[in-house]
């Protein structure tokens, strides 16, 4: 496993940046940002490259995927598309002269198992190609994988959690929002037990546990937005570890979220005034803050909402409505509603997705095959850290 940095050399040279997979918790990874860019923004612009999972605008999919029936597994929550949707809509069309090689996507390639990371980048859909790879899990986003330059590519996290670039592994900044080995990372106390997962060093406590429920199924939304809140405390913790003076710097926080495009003058000059007046700002209204911004200004600029996601939507939560409410009716009905729901979440999903069904069946031979292949890299991947993990029981 690649040795992350240490104080000694924090400031000696420029070091890349490793987010792990994290799922819904990504919110922890953009409270880390929003301390980088308050305190130490040099960090961000003088890294070589940015190793990623991908993470961006999760609370209002958390809220979607609350409201839908057995949340993220129901067909109508359509993780894959709303990450393509929200990525079309937030890069800039020149992307992908700022990614190539700075950015690495972290994929697992299906055909072997190999982790890559792709840096290089020719366009703006190449970019994103590269990130919808890099997220998709089987039957959690969709069935068929999809394929960068004519190879098909999954979740890198199934062959490395923690990205790395082997010849610079030295000099990287490791952020994860479980607590184990990562530079910066919960600080749990330790535990008699580590999960050894590929590219990453894993504490095997309740908290962890929690934390990766939460990761992969929200059960609330405030567990996702207090994570942001722990990324902004546990950055500023590791800089004070390493000496960093915690000198605010004027830059409008909204600036750096959108790239000057979207911005409010007004809004940024507030948030300037405040930085530059030394005034401590707490993460989670920072994040309030910017949230309700955005939503002012997709209100001004998008006046309309896409009329299929919104019906989508409002299903999803009379649905949920309908289940909540035979639940409190009592033991028999609740007992009912439960024995039910398979059957209504099926008939659901038929009636919705009745032209995905019928390209479903026409690919089923190509189905079959790649999620052989998939199901042989998640028994490898978990075999992989049952042994290792108990090797190193047995050697402590």
């Amino acid at each position: 496993m690649p040795h992350s940095i240490s104080s000694s050399h924090f400031r000696e040279a420029p070091y890349d940046i490793s987010f792990s997979g994290s799922g819904f918790l990504a919110t922890y990874q953009l409270g880390v940002v929003l301390c980088f860019l308050q305190y130490t923004p040099w960090i961000l612009q003088s890294a070589p490259h940015v190793l990623a999972a991908i993470q961006d605008e999760l609370i209002l999919l958390a809220k979607q995927v609350m409201a839908a029936p057995l949340g993220p597994l129901n067909p109508s929550v359509n993780v894959f598309k709303w990450l393509e949707r929200v990525l079309c809509k937030h890069l800039p069309s020149d992307a992908h002269r700022f990614a190539s090689g700075r950015l690495g996507v972290a994929v697992t390639r299906l055909s072997d198992g190999k982790h890559l990371i792709m840096s290089e980048f020719q366009s703006k859909e190449d970019v994103v190609k590269a990130i919808l790879c890099s997220c998709f899990v089987p039957g959690y986003c969709g069935f068929l994988p999809p394929a960068f330059n004519g190879v098909h590519y999954i979740d890198g996290g199934l062959s490395g959690i923690q990205p790395f670039l082997s010849e610079l592994s030295s000099h990287t900044l490791t952020i994860c929002p479980f607590s184990g080995e990562a530079d910066i990372c919960p600080a749990d106390p330790p535990c008699m037990m580590d999960l050894v997962t590929p590219g990453a060093l894993i504490k095997l406590n309740m908290a962890n546990t929690f934390r990766i429920i939460n990761a992969l199924y929200p059960v609330t939304l405030e567990a996702v937005e207090q994570a942001y809140s722990f990324g902004y405390k546990d950055a500023t913790n590791f800089l004070q570890s390493n000496d960093v003076a915690l000198a605010k710097i004027g830059v409008s926080v909204s600036h750096w979220f959108s790239n000057g495009n979207s911005t409010n003058p007004k809004t940024s000059k507030v948030e300037e005034q405040k930085m530059n007046g030394g005034e401590q700002t707490d993460p989670k209204t920072v994040f309030e803050e910017h949230r309700s911004m955005q939503m002012f200004s997709s209100t001004v600029q998008e006046p309309r909402e896409d009329p299929l996601h919104h019906f989508y939507l409002m299903k999803n939560v009379l649905m949920g409505n309908v289940t909540t409410y035979l639940s409190m009716l009592g033991l028999p009905v609740r007992i009912f509603s439960h024995l039910l729901l398979p059957l209504v979440v099926s008939f659901y999903a038929v009636l919705q997705s009745r032209q995905g069904l019928k390209k479903l069946l026409k690919e089923v031979p190509e189905f079959l095959v790649w999620n052989w292949y998939f199901m042989g890299h998640c028994g490898l991947f978990f075999l992989n850290i049952v042994i290792c993990s108990l090797k190193k029981v047995i050697k402590d």
